[in-house]
This record gives structure tokens, sequence and C-alpha cells, in this order.
């Protein structure tokens, strides 16, 4: 769809093996530990937009987005396709 739309599209993070958020109850969800990483030798941005597909809590979003600035990209914007 981002690449459809004439974006353009990194792929930054990998994520380690977990239980699926759809099965948590929301202080679950809130308690876990992220579950993503920047890959190895992965280039970043100064800019970037940042993508999810659900919004419940809003835990993983705002979580990515701090590791993306901790990384040292200097904007990060978030678009979720559904709340």
């Amino acid at each position: 769809m981002v690449e459809a739309a004439g974006f353009s599209f990194y792929d930054l993070l990998g994520k380690r093996e977990e239980k699926a958020s759809s099965s948590k109850n929301r202080s679950e969800r809130l308690a876990t530990e992220i579950p993503f990483f920047i890959k190895d030798e992965t280039s970043l941005p100064k800019k970037l937009l940042l993508i999810d597909d659900i919004y419940t809590t809003g835990a993983t979003i705002n979580r990515v987005k701090r590791l993306l600035e901790e990384a040292g990209v200097l904007e990060v914007k978030t678009f979720s396709l559904v709340r």
C-alpha cells in the first residue's frame, strides 16, 4: 500500500517472538517489554512516518516511536489504520 502510493519504504525494525498482543488484556500489553529492535546496519532517516495497523492502547506505536527517537531519528510522525 505504501509503495503503491509512491512513498519510500524502510525495513528498519525486527521483532522478537512473543505471545500475540491480541491475546493480551490492557494491563498485560502495557507491562510487556517492547518486542521490536532496530536491525543492525540500518541507516535511519532524519524524518519518518511510522504506520501501525491497529491502535489499541497506543503502547506499541509510542514505544517504537521512542526507540527510533533514541536511535537518532529527529522527527517521527505516527499513523494508525484502525483505532
